[in-house]
């Protein structure tokens, strides 16, 4: 099994105290309904802090050096109610949480898998900006949360004009609209705001498009996959529409297994896809192909004790690498010549 808890977290579980938050005098709220009730009474947004208050080093740093301060609750209280969403490993501090099924299922919704990650959140639930730990102390955060909320206001509104027009349109104007919303989509990173709610309309089309009679499928779901949002029923959509690979969608889902990888099963899993997807042919795409080869490569020499297919994918990615890439270049010929 892969070792994720880091060094540094397990140096500052032994010396800081956990449930931070709870320390500060109630000025967390841990229940998000409950906040967000407040906030709308206030006319506030809500600064919501998903942790890990006695296992995440990060997230313990993040309260050392910011959370903790005074200056911080002094401007912050001003705009935001604030919102610890814990997700503790010690029983006894779990037992504390007032509702970790709902704290499991806003996780879900708002896509946080790491910790801390912590969202500046409208009183309509919409994600106006996302961060996690960053140095320079409380008045630097404060600046940073400020900015993220100033700037996602703004892309709310152009991304609500495009769902809006899409929704409102008919016949030709309706075409258009899309296409207005699959170039929106496409020209946005994958962490903006917003991207949520177009890539919703992108995965309603395909549900209602199955036969790509309008021919923009491989279009969406490249574009879905590429953003990191797909579902199972948009890789299911790609292994129909490419099944041979012929336009590049499946490689694209191997990069993703590959990625998703955590333990020793799923490493075996994303090495059966690879090994289905070369039986096709070559992977089309270079960069894609030295990512694959060479997290294969990794996996099976670092983790799954399968030296003769390492040795065989470093040989595939030593070609595909960039001589500047020294350290990928030394890692494969490390593993080459092993």
């Amino acid at each position: 099994m892969y070792k994720w808890i880091t060094a540094l977290a397990l140096g500052l579980m032994a010396t800081l105290t956990p449930t931070a938050q709870a320390a500060e005098g109630g000025r967390w709220v841990a229940d998000f309904d409950e906040a967000v009730k407040l906030a709308k009474a206030e006319k506030k947004d809500l600064l919501v802090d998903f942790t890990g208050s006695d296992w995440c080093g990060w997230c313990i740093k993040l309260h050392e050096e910011v959370f903790s301060h005074e200056s911080f609750y002094a401007e912050a209280e001003k705009d935001f109610v604030l919102v610890a969403l814990d997700f503790p490993h010690d029983e006894a501090i779990k037992a504390k949480v007032p509702n970790p099924e709902r704290n499991r299922e806003l996780a879900n919704l708002y896509g946080v898998s790491g910790y801390p990650t912590v969202l500046v959140i409208n009183t309509d639930g919409k994600v106006l900006g996302r961060t996690g730990y960053q140095k320079g102390g409380p008045e630097k955060y404060l600046t940073h949360v400020n900015t993220l909320a100033a700037d996602g206001k703004l892309a709310l509104v152009e991304i609500l004009n495009l769902v809006n027009t899409y929704e409102s349109a008919e016949g030709k104007a309706k075409n258009a609209a899309f296409e207005a919303v699959l170039a929106g989509f496409e020209q946005r990173k994958s962490d903006d705001i917003g991207m949520l709610s177009l890539a919703n309309i992108l995965r309603s089309h395909l549900a209602a498009d199955t036969d790509d009679a309008k021919g923009q499928n491989v279009r969406v779901i490249k574009a879905l996959l590429g953003k990191g949002q797909a579902d199972d029923e948009v890789k299911v959509a790609a292994r129909k529409l490419d099944p041979k690979n012929e336009k590049g969608l499946l490689e694209v889902l191997v990069a993703m297994s590959f990625k998703a990888a955590r333990d020793d099963a799923s490493a075996h899993a994303a090495l059966d896809e690879l090994e289905a997807l070369i039986a096709l042919g070559p992977i089309k795409d270079d960069t894609l192909a030295l990512d694959v080869y060479y997290n294969a490569a990794y996996f099976c020499f670092k983790y799954l004790d399968m030296p003769e297919d390492a040795t065989k994918y470093a040989k595939l990615a030593r070609p595909l690498c960039p001589e500047d890439d020294q350290e990928r270049i030394e890692t494969l010929d490390h593993i080459i010549n092993s």
